[in-house]
Formats: structure tokens, sequence, C-alpha cells
């Protein structure tokens, strides 16, 4: 995968900078919540529309764990990682052997789809994320609608009986209870009823910005996410809508509310940069998508089919890990290396670039 922001370069301290031991310490992610306790993160990483009707709901359920343990955010519905007579491993937790059993349980993010498919209020329990997807969405075809395996995962239907007959559902814009921009307010603080222990973002596309914006502020979400990842954009592009965003979120009076972004195709230097430039969390749903690519390679459709909706309880195979950690493993440590240095490196002094007109578009210094 290429570099999309190779232009801008990662710089060191200055020579002239007091020698400071690494951090033993995680450099943790906190998010303020407008009620409550801040959320606590180990990596502004997030794996943010898995398409887990692709493979079976008990590989969903393990892929989920093995992504989860390596400190990435993973967004599901109990309906797309287990059965409906069973709880999933990625909800309940698992017990880790030692001198005590200690139960570890899982960072999650819960997608709050405006036609709630699959949603159930249990999603909700020990979320740390509830992510109120207030977009409309595009199946494979170009349609705003959901693909037939989508919505049999989603609503636990046979093969033989779909939903629909079997052909594409369409997508919603608002939810039903939210007949306007204005409404979100009372959609959040219902969901921050229901939620007790998350924090509530909206996820919002990047075409009106300006109009949009204030009026989602004003509903005081605790942040927001930036759908980018379908633009046709090179990028500079890309950054320039991060940081124009990011400008506007501020003039709005939302300063302190995190920045997520949803980018595509990116490298582990790229969700750095981005992170420099002003996101506050990345999306690599084009590092773990491959996870789902190459399981489903290994089976038919008909075996995704039979098994998607009938699993049982199961115990996680550590083999799942050793797989996740093949194929995505070198990606997430670069970006935890490149992360953590960052710390240790002043804003205006983190990013440069030779090429002037990526510096003079993006507000870095240029280099000679």
């Amino acid at each position: 995968m290429k570099h999309r922001l190779s232009p801008l370069q990662l710089l060191p301290p200055p020579i002239n900078t007091s020698w400071v031991a690494a951090s033993n310490g995680p450099n943790r992610v906190s998010i303020q919540r407008d009620h409550g306790d801040p959320v606590h993160l180990p990596l502004p990483l997030f794996w943010y529309d898995p398409a887990w009707y692709q493979v079976t709901a008990e590989q969903a359920d393990s892929l989920a764990v093995a992504v989860a343990e390596m400190d990435v955010l993973v967004a599901c519905l109990r309906s797309e990682v287990s059965g409906p007579s069973s709880d999933s491993i990625i909800h309940a937790g698992r017990t880790i052997d030692g001198e005590a059993k200690i139960q570890h349980r899982y960072n999650r993010l819960v997608p709050y789809r405006n036609e709630r498919y699959g949603f159930s209020i249990t999603d909700l329990d020990d979320a740390a994320i509830v992510d109120l997807r207030i977009v409309v969405s595009r199946d494979i075809t170009g349609r705003f609608a959901y693909r037939p395996a989508q919505i049999q995962r989603w609503e636990t239907t046979l093969t033989m009986a779909p939903v629909a007959g079997g052909g594409s559902i369409p997508a919603a814009t608002f939810p039903p209870d939210v007949v306007s921009i204005e409404h979100i307010a009372s959609k959040i603080s219902q969901l921050r009823c229901m939620a007790a222990s998350a924090a509530i973002f909206v996820s919002i596309d990047p075409y009106r910005i300006d109009d949009e914006l204030p009026g989602l502020v004003k509903a005081k979400p605790d942040g927001l996410i930036l759908r980018l990842g379908e633009l046709s954009v090179d990028g500079l592009q890309l950054v320039e809508i991060l940081c124009r965003t990011r400008q506007r979120l501020d003039q709005c009076g939302g300063e302190a509310m995190p920045l997520w972004v949803v980018p595509g195709a990116i490298t582990a230097d790229d969700a750095v940069k981005l992170i420099a430039m002003g996101a506050s969390a990345v999306a690599v749903d084009a590092w773990c998508n491959e996870l789902l690519e190459q399981t489903e390679s290994t089976q038919s459709e008909d075996v995704i089919a039979e098994h998607s909706v009938t699993v049982r309880s199961h115990q996680y195979d550590s083999r799942w890990g050793d797989f996740a950690a093949q194929v995505v493993g070198e990606r997430i440590e670069r970006f935890r290396g490149l992360f953590e240095s960052l710390q240790r490196i002043e804003k205006k002094e983190q990013l440069a670039s030779y090429d002037p007109d990526w510096a003079s578009r993006l507000g870095v210094r240029q280099l000679c």
C-alpha cells in the first residue's frame, strides 16, 4: 500500500532538545464526556464498519476479539457476532488464566444506524462509544440500501426466508424519532441515558460541513466521526478536508470535541500524520478488512449462510490472535511507535514538507 501523505515528513525533535527517556506507560486516549467520567482507550485506532456478514458469526466474534486485543476499538452489534440464543466473547469478555482468573472485557463501538436493523438495547451495555450514524448508506450497486446478506445477518433470518424476498433494503436518513437536525440533541440525551458507560458520537459526511456542523455542535455530542472513505480525493485534499472540518468545528464552539476520521486506504505512517494534522483517532478498516477477506476466501457462501445465525457458545482460540497479528500486527505496531514519538515533539515541530504546495496549503513548515 502506497503512502498517501508521503510529501508530509514526520520530524524528529530539534537537536537542542533535552534528552528524555521513553515513557514506560501507555499513551492512553481520554475522551471527555458531557455527562460522566472520561472514556479511556489505549490507542486512537478503530475499525469503523466491518462487514461481519461475510464470515460466520463465530468467526466474526473471534476476529473482533483478536483485533480488540491489539488495542483497536471494534464496531459490532450482538446480532453480527452471535446467535439468537448465545452471547459473544467480544460482548461478554473472557476469563484469562493466571494466578487469579480475571474477566477481561473489551472496548466496543456500537453503530446506532438510522433504521436500527439488528440493534438490541443490550448492545449498549458496557459500550465505550455509541455512534449515532445520521448518514445514509450506499450498497455495492450505489443505491441507498443494504445488501440482502447484511440484512439476513442483522435480522437472523434463514436463507430460505429472506427479508423483502431477498432484495436490497432501502437505507433511511434520520431515525424515525428524529425529524430534523434540531431534534438530534434529544436523541443524544436518550442514548446517554441508555448507555451510561459510553461517549456518544455522531457520524457525518463532509459534503455540507458549513451548514451542518453548527447544529451538531449545539446538540453536544461527545465527539464526531468524519466519513471520508468514499471520497475520490488525493492525499492533499484528504488532509485539507480534515483541517477545514477541524477549523470549522473550533469556530462553532467545539474546540474540545474529538474529531475522528474514516480516511479509506492508508498506511500506518499516514494514520499518524492525520493525528498530527488534527484527527483525534483514525479508522483502519483498510487493514482489518483483510482479515475478513482472507477468512471468507477459505469457505463457501453456503457455509456462511448455514452457520451465520446458529452459533453456540464457543471458546476463543488464540490462533485467531496469531492470524490477526500476522495480517495487521506490523502496521499497528508501526503506528504505535510513531504515535508514541509524537508525544515527545511540540505540535508545531511534528510535521513539515519539501513540497511547497503541500506546505503552503496545509500551513506546515517548508523544508529546503
